[in-house]
């Protein structure tokens, strides 16, 4: 068996995201995790939810990709008494708040004399203002980067079923639109997909619906600032909004795409104050 999996291990991080087929996602993460355990002086290992597990590992530089599906099943989670988990999610997602806990609780009832759990809390709480200074200085980046003057700006997440997952986009995205300024000339959030049903409408607009918008209001340079953490097959390159941006460029409207958000150092800044917070717990 794998060292890292020996008995004295007692107690493990996970950092733990939606998990994903895209390997430069799971590279990403890993860097992060590796970044997480310099600083903070305790493992922490990068895992998916789902998926992250059926990666050729020729494309992870030898190594597998871990996902919690997988992991919670095989032996290897024999030899962990505690899991913390460290939420690589923007807001309260249905994958931590029901998902996770309930398989996490399974697990736990196979030895519930020796095992334990703890779920720490995602990237955005109420009066976070990291995450908002995080984006407004991608933004800014990019603009200079692509020599812009004074841009129209879509902050996209992916689009949620659930309203207080919306929020966090909107409470971000109203601190950025003010970090932001005169620098812009227009600012949106905006969603890259949503369910049809009425109920769902707080996602609107999309964004290639306020694309159309713009365009059609005389809007040339864009910036499509990306809530996004990682480069996955939505916000990675050639992704999901690569190609609804891609029509709209063909028309010649100037667009550029930030940076995703996962590596950002602010980012890395609110998961150390996670794990430090609770080993001081």
């Amino acid at each position: 068996m794998d060292r890292q999996w020996e008995k004295s291990c007692k107690m493990e991080y996970f950092l733990i995201d939606n998990g994903s087929l895209r390997a430069g996602s799971i590279l990403q993460m890993r860097k992060i995790a590796t970044s997480l355990s310099n600083a903070s002086g305790h493992k922490v290992r990068p895992f998916g939810l789902m998926h992250s597990h059926k990666v050729d590992p020729g494309e992870l530089e030898g190594m597998p990709g871990e996902s919690m599906q997988d992991f919670l099943l095989s032996d290897r989670a024999e030899e962990v008494e505690e899991i913390r988990a460290l939420p690589f999610f923007l807001g309260p997602s249905l994958a931590i708040t029901d998902w996770l806990p309930e398989n996490l609780q399974l697990w736990k009832e196979k030895n519930p004399q020796h095992r334990k759990f703890r779920i720490l809390d995602p990237l955005y709480q109420p009066g976070e203002d990291r995450l908002a200074q995080a984006m407004a200085e991608l933004c800014i980046e990019q603009i200079k980067s692509a020599g812009f003057e004074k841009p129209a700006v879509a902050m996209v997440d992916h689009g949620t079923p659930l309203p207080e997952v919306n929020q966090v986009r909107e409470d971000v995205g109203e601190d950025m639109c003010q970090r932001l300024g005169s620098q812009v000339s227009g600012f949106s959030t905006c969603a890259m997909e949503r369910r049809p049903d009425p109920q769902y409408d707080f996602n609107d607009p999309l964004l290639e619906n306020l694309l159309e918008k713009w365009m059609r209001d005389g809007t040339r340079e864009v910036v499509v600032s990306q809530f996004f953490l990682l480069p996955g097959r939505h916000a990675g390159p050639g992704g999901d909004l690569a190609q609804i941006c891609q029509p709209f460029t063909d028309r010649g409207m100037k667009i550029a795409r930030s940076e995703n958000l996962g590596a950002h150092r602010l980012v890395q800044e609110i998961l150390l104050e996670r794990i430090r917070a609770d080993q001081a717990s």
